[in-house]
């Protein structure tokens, strides 16, 4: 019989992406997601509601659990800082609600928490080791560190069975926001007006470890399908390739065809760290190497934005 996954926010841009190559890879799916799946067929068991108030019960019921991957929860730094009490209340109370019940009831099911670079705050050093101190600068980052936090001691003290990822800058057509997708869509509306520049956040040396949508899917299914011992484990999941934000959103704006200048306000906003490169080692003992580079990444972007314009 094929093994099992429960996703939570499974309707978000990632939920999305990884069902679709799960489903490729044979696995039988469940989700949970305040909004309906893109493709029901996918799914053999489904429910429209928060992870605080689905039952449980019925929806898992006759099913035997490989794995949770846990994606539900806030996704944004900016809206974060302008609401932690909100970014926590999405994530803390759920990620203990579905722990306990895999403590309970299934005990044989392993949780992925899909966790954030954010956690990492503004590193001292590069790259970003699964070993750097963690030391979070907005509410988005301080919540996923406690929710590790609430994992790795249920692992230890009640034997629950987790694996944190701590996902770096993930991109790809269909997110609807974050830089990549911020610098299409005021290019393509500039263009569209004749304006001759945009400005942007920052400084543009500012720089992230992107990691395209497919390529994370397939680092996380590596990692899922890996014969591990532990009950607790780390995963940096990134590229391992340092980009500045300038260079990002040049490329980008090239890709779009689109004869246009970025320039910067030299403001970085609250909350965002000024330089990211993960080390992938671990990850990459497991046989995970990205297949899509910063330029080929971009391209499949471009192409998606322009076909919304």
């Amino acid at each position: 019989m094929a093994p099992t996954i429960l996703i939570t926010g499974a309707s978000g841009f990632l939920g999305t992406y990884l069902a679709d190559e799960a489903a490729k890879q044979g696995y039988q799916l469940i989700g949970i997601d305040l909004r309906a799946p893109l493709r029901p067929h996918l799914w053999v068991g489904f429910a429209t509601s928060s992870l605080e108030n689905v039952d449980l019960d019925q929806l898992l019921k006759g099913h035997h659990l490989a794995a949770v991957c846990h994606l539900a929860g806030g996704a944004s730094v900016a809206l974060s800082v302008n609401d932690p009490y909100g970014d926590f209340s999405s994530l803390l109370p759920g990620t203990a609600r579905i722990a306990l019940y895999l403590l309970k009831n299934q005990p044989q099911a392993q949780i992925f928490f899909f966790s954030s670079a954010a956690v990492y705050g503004n590193p001292k050093t590069l790259p970003i080791t699964e070993h750097t101190p963690v030391q979070p600068i907005s509410p988005y980052g301080i919540h996923k560190s406690l929710a590790e936090s609430l994992l790795a001691n249920y692992s230890r003290a009640m034997g629950l069975k987790a694996t944190i990822f701590r996902i770096f800058s993930v991109y790809g057509p269909g997110l609807r926001k974050q830089l990549i997708y911020d610098v299409s869509l005021r290019a393509i509306r500039a263009a569209a007006l004749g304006e001759r520049s945009i400005q942007l956040f920052g400084t543009g040396l500012e720089s992230r470890d992107f990691l395209y949508v497919e390529d994370l899917c397939q680092a996380v299914l590596t990692v899922l399908s890996a014969q591990t011992n532990t009950d607790f484990a780390i995963y940096n999941l990134g590229s391992g390739v340092e980009n500045t934000v300038a260079d990002v959103a040049n490329c980008i704006v090239k890709h779009l065809g689109i004869d246009i200048e970025v320039t910067f306000d030299g403001k970085v906003p609250k909350g965002d760290p000024l330089n990211w490169r993960a080390d992938i080692s671990k990850l990459s003992q497991l046989g995970f190497s990205a297949e899509y580079s910063m330029n080929d990444g971009l391209k499949q972007v471009a192409d998606w934005a322009k076909a919304l314009a």
